[in-house]
């Protein structure tokens, strides 16, 4: 999804997850599937962000701390899942690499409200309202330059 003017609004299916006290979305047609924590392979000099790599049915994918981008200290058990984004519009089908995240709740449909000012970072692309609580959307086409 790209920046739109602030005053667009764009109804999406979003997978819902919480990363420390947050919940946070991603868009449901950037996903593949969810799979729970497996053991991980760590790179010692990869990029801070990056927890390690996934072996998901032999292809090796970088695996992104979401508590580590949202400012969360680091902390994996059993009951974190990886959500599998595929790598985009000309490839849906192919993972490209997972964001670890402490859980996902389910599915959305919810109105997007961009985010235009600058000053929100370049992590998220907007905020949808879900029962009374905010949830930012991750900007996918960012996370995916990340673990490249």
């Amino acid at each position: 999804m790209n920046h739109v003017p602030s005053s667009a609004h764009v109804w999406q299916t979003l997978v819902i997850c919480r990363i420390g006290a947050q919940d946070y979305a991603l868009p449901l047609d950037a996903t593949l599937r969810v799979v729970r924590l497996p053991a991980l392979t760590i790179l010692p000099d990869s990029k801070p962000e990056v927890c390690g790599l996934l072996n998901l049915n032999g292809r090796h994918l970088p695996v992104i701390d979401g508590r580590r981008l949202v400012g969360e200290m680091p902390h994996y058990d059993l009951s974190n899942q990886i959500v599998i984004v595929n790598a985009g519009a000309d490839a849906v089908d192919v993972p490209v690499l997972g964001l670890l995240v402490d859980e996902v709740y389910g599915l959305a449909f919810a109105d997007i409200h961009a985010l235009a000012n600058p000053s929100t970072g370049r992590l998220f692309t907007g905020v949808v309202s879900l029962d009374k609580r905010s949830c930012p959307v991750f900007d996918v086409a960012e996370l995916r330059r990340m673990a490249a």
